[in-house]
């Protein structure tokens, strides 16, 4: 689907839309502040220290994913999920679930993986398919735990910024939400779901 694009800061990303999801891809690795001793703090005016002290809080709040052993265990296995379905259209697909507490970096996880995947399929295949639509391999959506197929398909179609994602029956959601997918060639859905509504 060709549609314009206008990325939003990295800073305010809700990663429910393809320009949002596009930012967050597409965003350079941050860099570490240089360490200073105490005698260079010292020796910082009162604005270059704000902007040091910032750039700071900055990195710590916004440090990993950490390579564990668990994230790359589930990389690999998420790796060797992805890579061996490739099966025609009439093969049933696999699916994977990640489960776990909250707050253990579930989302962090699979949203890196979810990256380096994009990152794959547009440097293989190019950033537009060979009907001219924007190529989105990855389509992720946050969903809560009571979400019907309405629901996600409306969601399926915010995330692509479809104008009939208002004002669609529930049939016409289920059919532009595929077309969006299959124009679109999206290899990779990504389900959020959350407990917040």
């Amino acid at each position: 689907m060709k549609t314009p694009a206008g990325p939003a800061s990295p800073e305010k990303l809700a990663l429910s839309r393809k320009e949002d999801f596009k930012a967050f891809v597409d965003a350079p690795r941050r860099t570490q502040p240089r360490l200073l001793s105490r005698d260079e703090l010292k020796a910082l005016d009162e604005a270059d220290r704000h902007v040091y002290n910032r750039s700071r809080r900055e990195w710590h709040a916004n440090l990993g994913p950490i390579r564990t052993p668990q994230l790359a265990a589930l990389h690999e296995d998420l790796w060797d999920i992805a890579d061996s379905n490739l099966q025609d259209g009439d093969k049933a697909k696999v699916a994977v679930a990640v489960d776990a507490f909250p707050g253990l970096g579930k989302t962090t996880a699979v949203l890196a993986f979810a990256r380096d995947y994009h990152r794959r399929e547009i440097a293989e295949h190019g950033a537009f398919t060979a009907q001219g639509h924007e190529r989105w391999p990855v389509c992720r959506v946050s969903l809560t735990g009571n979400t019907g197929m309405k629901d996600l398909n409306r969601a399926m179609l915010e995330f692509f910024g479809h104008p009939g994602r208002q004002t669609s029956t529930a049939a016409q959601l289920g059919l532009q939400a595929l077309d969006c997918v299959l124009s679109c060639e999206v290899r990779l859905l990504v389900l959020d779901f959350t407990d917040r509504p």
